[in-house]
């Protein structure tokens, strides 16, 4: 954005902002995730749980996994969901689930790294 005496000037697509110009105080909100956004996110967080037997985690992680995700989906079910405290709850399981999704966890079957790794993306993706 460049500002050209009468106002700003957008070299390219502009989407999901909030612009303040030429103001002396400036209150902005913006919902970050759609009602839509929020609902497919817990969802994906409740398959995820469904099937976190499947993983064949310890169970220690499955126990950590299961406590973020029951965190993720109380976060997302608030009135005001934190978009940081949902990326940070969804960082915690990755931490967990990623490395065996990489296949660096001996005795885990592809299917269950192939497993891991879908359920990351589908969370990431569901993410506001």
């Amino acid at each position: 954005m460049a500002d050209v005496g009468g106002g700003p000037v957008f070299h390219g697509p502009v989407s999901g902002s909030q612009i303040a110009w030429g103001n002396r105080d400036v209150v902005q909100n913006q919902r970050l995730g759609s009602e839509r956004a929020l609902d497919d996110l817990q969802a994906t967080v409740r398959t995820l749980l469904d099937r976190l037997d499947d993983l064949g985690l310890s169970p220690t992680d499955a126990a950590c996994v299961r406590t973020d995700a029951d965190e993720l989906l109380d976060e997302a079910s608030g009135d005001a969901p934190d978009p940081g405290r949902l990326h940070r709850l969804y960082e915690r399981i990755r931490a967990v689930l990623g490395v065996l999704a990489t296949g660096a966890v001996t005795g885990a079957g592809a299917g269950a790294a192939q497993l891991a790794q879908s359920m990351l993306t589908d969370v990431q993706r569901a993410l506001p």
